[in-house]
């Protein structure tokens, strides 16, 4: 590997970092958007969900113009409207702003993930191929470890604009490199038409289905608006592949669809998802919430989990040819399994270190299976086309993930919610169902919790403190079966792999 090489796969690692960063980095920076804005929860919650629905809705139209136009130029470009849209971010006047800016900004990392992917599958051979992108992987993930810490900071020295300023400051730092040290590539089949019916068939599929999954909670998973959109993702789904054949040029080829080892390799890129999403969003609840951490420290107590995951990438990458990736898979996604188990079985009084096992497997299952997939997905289709394969795993990855958390909530919350009444009927203490569900969805000491034990006696505040903890971790427990049940399907996929044909090409 020459120097040049080496650079090249430097300055992916930065956009791969840059990517991460801006990713989990805004989950600290709602409590003082709320503040400076006024607005409540129903409303900062766009500023997280806007950016990953339009990451996950342009990120196979990406994959695609990147493989047909070059990915180096669609990577500047997508480099330029992240600037440009993060430094709105930085300076946005109002929270509709705001929201407006992160949807682009969705779009800009949508263009440049792909492109980061294809690049690092191409810009070496094959023997090295799993390193590389454990590398790119690993980077990613130490933006998702960092990012948080980011924000962290920002929000300690008195203004969450900051960590948009640094955001800026990185996506600059990438373009210069991407300049200096990656080459021109000359752009596939520059012949052909762009699908535009395709991909906003695709990208209206996904948006539906990530939209309901977002508001099926709250507006009743039964109610009108939520069966509409979820029958609109079914029917654009469904009319996808029919579509395809009659365009000249479509965007999903039909040797992908017929290509039985890259959609199993599609799904191994998805199935353990719901185990390192649902952790993301269950495990700092359990420090704030039972452990009476701050954000902050719950943010800390999840670097286990981070750093495994990270430097898990890194190895799982290094291991790929030397093992093959159906071994990788298979370790990893038992790995998985097993810290899915550990959730179900969870010991509360164990405190934060009941945490500890289901961190330690997840994070190291999680890293081997998720390098191991994303590089057994590009080896699977031919070279023109790595870039789509790219950008379909991390759509799978995301809309896997997003169904799992969509699901274990539903679970969480109806769970927790009768075990709160039940705990309460044992302990003879009567609260009315409004009080309950305001409980159930909070932290014991929020000031709504407080407003509510203020009602009772010292004795019986304790118990239902102690009822509620016992409600919680119930709940979470009982959500991880859907990730369990996941992980052991993605068990059974690996399995069906036929190895040999990852090295095959699609025609």
């Amino acid at each position: 590997m020459d120097g040049r090489t080496r650079l090249t796969i430097v300055t992916l690692m930065v956009a791969a970092f840059t990517i991460g960063t801006i990713f989990t980095g805004a989950l600290l920076l709602v409590p003082p958007i709320e503040n400076e804005f006024g607005i409540d929860i129903t409303t900062s919650q766009w500023v997280l969900n806007v950016y990953a629905i339009a990451f996950a809705m342009c990120l196979v139209a990406g994959g695609r113009l990147a493989d047909m136009f070059g990915r180096r130029r669609l990577m500047l470009i997508g480099l330029a409207i992240f600037l440009v849209s993060t430094i709105g971010c930085a300076l946005a006047p109002s929270i509709g702003f705001l929201i407006g800016a992160r949807a682009v900004q969705g779009i800009g990392s949508a263009a440049i993930w792909p492109c980061v992917l294809a690049l690092g599958a191409t810009v070496v051979g094959a023997d090295r191929r799993g390193l590389v992108i454990g590398l790119i992987l690993g980077a990613v993930t130490a933006g998702n470890v960092i990012g948080p810490l980011f924000s962290g900071v920002a929000v300690a020295l008195g203004d969450w604009r900051l960590f948009f300023v640094l955001a800026a400051a990185l996506a600059v730092v990438t373009a210069l490199l991407l300049v200096r040290f990656v080459t021109k590539e000359a752009p596939s089949d520059q012949d052909e038409r762009v699908d535009y019916t395709g991909m906003l068939m695709l990208s209206g599929a996904i948006v539906a289905l990530l939209y309901a999954l977002d508001v099926g909670a709250s507006l009743g998973w039964g109610s009108a608006p939520v069966l509409g959109l979820l029958g609109l993702c079914l029917v654009l789904f469904a009319a996808f592949p029919f579509v395809e054949r009659r365009v000249a040029d479509p965007m999903m080829p039909p040797s992908l669809l017929a290509n039985r080892v890259f959609m199993l390799t599609l799904l191994t890129n998805g199935l353990l998802i719901p185990s390192v999403f649902i952790a993301f969003l269950y495990f700092p609840q359990y420090m704030h919430k039972l452990l009476g951490w701050s954000v902050l420290e719950a943010s800390f107590g999840m670097l286990p989990l981070m750093i495994l995951l990270s430097v898990g990438s890194v190895a799982g990458g290094g291991l790929y040819n030397r093992f093959g990736p159906k071994r990788i898979l298979f370790t990893g996604y038992v790995l998985v399994t097993l810290g899915a188990a550990s959730v179900v079985v969870l010991t509360p009084n164990w405190g934060y270190f009941a945490l500890l096992p289901a961190m330690v497997l997840i994070g190291f299952g999680g890293a081997f299976s998720v390098g191991a997939a994303g590089t057994a997905a590009v080896s699977a289709v031919d070279e023109k086309h790595v870039g789509l394969a790219g950008g379909l795993s991390f759509v799978f990855h995301l809309s896997l993930g997003a169904i799992g958390v969509a699901g274990a909530t539903a679970i969480m919350f109806t769970t927790s919610l009768a075990k709160l009444g039940q705990g309460l009927s044992q302990a003879d203490i009567t609260m009315s169902a409004a009080d309950q569900a305001t409980l159930n969805g909070s932290a014991v000491n929020a000031s709504a919790a407080q407003t509510i034990l203020a009602n009772y006696s010292t004795q019986q505040a304790e118990t239902i403190r102690t009822v509620w903890n016992d409600a919680f971790t119930s709940g979470m427990s009982q959500a991880y079966w859907l990730a369990l049940a996941a992980a052991v399907i993605g068990i059974g996929v690996v399995l069906a792999i036929d190895e040999k044909k990852l090295q095959a090409r699609d025609a």
